[in-house]
């Protein structure tokens, strides 16, 4: 196990370098050394994410920023929005989505030019917290709405949208996709009870049945990453400043927790069984030799 500096968020190059977004900047671990390969922008980075060989991130103040040869140079943009970008998706394809506060930013070519789509049609609409991809839907997270609090789906066929999850005392913090099914994790930052909730998406989207994972902890969960069908899940941290690093088994329904860190786990990136967490006071990084050695 390795602990390192304070960070927002976390993923892998294509070629297995990590990468941490960090209050000094973007640092790359290659060959075992961190450098930094991008100095601080200004904003927070609040999500990364790699695809066909790109590094992605969004932030506040509408940042994006991206990267083709594994962060030796950046393009850095701004969205026409004053939000915090919370979430940013990709394909192999070149296809890239992320938002502002209430409308979705879409592009084909992975981000040199922008489509903005508006997905609600009405009213005193919730805020986007999250977003993600299956098949030709996008599912987007939002804050907590009194009334259209939830999860709902974007068709970027037709452009429909409907709501799929109501949710109303807790944000959608974080979603991930995985064997046709969908793992939505909710929190609240003044509370420490979230869930973690999964249905199939194999039937359609008018029927879905949903089933809340069981644990032996009071957890505000904040993001979920999945490799191989190994899912780890990050929290907000508890009274007394530690949040909670857990394993969540589909097949059994459980959330097990298997590490801690000090401050909030902002977001985690794994490889299986290893795993990088950015953390509000401190980042951890855990593979399978520290693992085999350490029972918490």
């Amino acid at each position: 196990m390795e602990k390192l500096m304070s960070a927002t968020a976390v993923t892998k190059s294509k070629q297995g370098n990590s990468i941490l977004a960090t209050k000094e900047g973007l640092f790359i671990k290659s060959e075992g050394t961190w450098k930094r390969s991008l100095h601080y922008t200004g904003r927070t980075i609040r999500d990364l994410t790699c695809s066909n060989g790109h590094i992605y991130g969004v932030g506040d103040n509408g940042l994006f920023i991206s990267s083709s040869d594994e962060g030796g140079n950046w393009v850095i943009k701004q969205f026409p929005t004053k939000a915090t970008i919370w979430s940013v998706v990709a394909h192999s394809s070149g296809l890239v989505i992320t938002h502002g506060e209430k409308v979705i930013y879409l592009s084909t070519n992975s981000g040199e030019t922008w489509t903005t789509y508006y997905p609600y049609q009405f009213l005193n609409a919730p805020s986007i917290r999250s977003i993600c991809l299956y098949k030709n839907k996008l599912l987007i997270g939002t804050k907590i709405h009194p009334k259209y609090g939830g999860v709902w789906c974007f068709d970027l066929l037709t452009q429909s949208m409907k709501q799929i999850k109501t949710e109303k005392q807790q944000m959608i913090s974080s979603m991930i996709t995985f064997d046709h099914q969908l793992i939505v994790a909710t929190g609240s930052c003044r509370s420490d009870v979230g869930k973690i909730e999964i249905c199939s998406l194999s039937h359609s989207f008018d029927q879905l049945l949903w089933e809340t994972c069981l644990g032996n902890e009071n957890q505000s969960f904040l993001d979920l990453t999945e490799s191989d069908g190994i899912i780890y899940s990050t929290s907000t941290q508890n009274k007394a400043g530690i949040s909670t690093i857990s394993q969540v088994s589909v097949e059994h329904m459980q959330i097990t927790p298997c590490n801690y860190i000090k401050g909030h786990g902002w977001r985690i990136w794994n490889e299986r069984e290893d795993y990088i967490v950015a953390g509000l006071y401190e980042s951890l990084e855990v593979t399978k030799s520290y693992r085999d050695n350490y029972v918490i």
